[in-house]
């Protein structure tokens, strides 16, 4: 026995009208011959296109077996091969891209070291010249007091001398008077 195993899109479809009567009431015409060799053709044709369709179907069950048995191997291998050759392929590619990230590493590394160097020196002169701008400050804060004592200092010898003068204008009128 065959089986039918082939996916239902595979399988042509033919349908046969055949003239029926009813249950139990006889036809009202008896065929004509000429009817009859149309059925027989009819019938004929239906059988080479079932044959047909059988070849079609043992032909196609044919090529699924090999497929199966074969093709899906070499399918499977060629498609292994494939994944292999990509993997060597990146595996000869890795020293290649390793000695790159080296060299990127090693140059990265010296340029970080410059900018490492020069924010030390530039925190250098920084804190310089914020001692410096204190030391400005403190020097303008001392100027400023040894201004004002200056003038303190002009300030008090006048009031010396006016105060001096008094005394000698005093001692005068005190000399004449007395």
């Amino acid at each position: 026995m065959v089986s039918l195993s082939l996916p239902y899109y595979l399988y042509k479809v033919t349908s046969v009208f055949l003239p029926t009567g009813s249950v139990g009431e006889p036809s009202p015409q008896p065929p004509t011959i000429n009817e009859q060799e149309k059925r027989c053709e009819r019938l004929e044709k239906l059988k080479r296109e079932l044959q047909n369709i059988k070849n079609a179907r043992d032909k196609l069950q044919g090529i699924l077996a090999n497929y199966t048995i074969n093709n899906r191997i070499n399918f499977e291998t060629y498609m292994l091969e494939m994944q292999h050759d990509q993997v060597m392929t990146d595996l000869k590619r890795m020293p290649q891209g390793n000695s790159e990230a080296l060299s990127k590493c090693k140059e990265l590394t010296k340029e970080n070291q410059w900018f490492n160097f020069r924010k030390c020196h530039l925190l250098i002169e920084s804190k310089l010249k914020q001692h410096k701008v204190r030391m400005l400050r403190k020097n303008r804060q001392l100027l400023r007091e040894q201004i004002a004592l200056a003038e303190c200092n002009i300030a008090t010898k006048i009031l010396c001398k006016e105060g001096s003068q008094k005394i000698k204008d005093h001692y005068t009128k005190q000399q004449q008077v007395g």
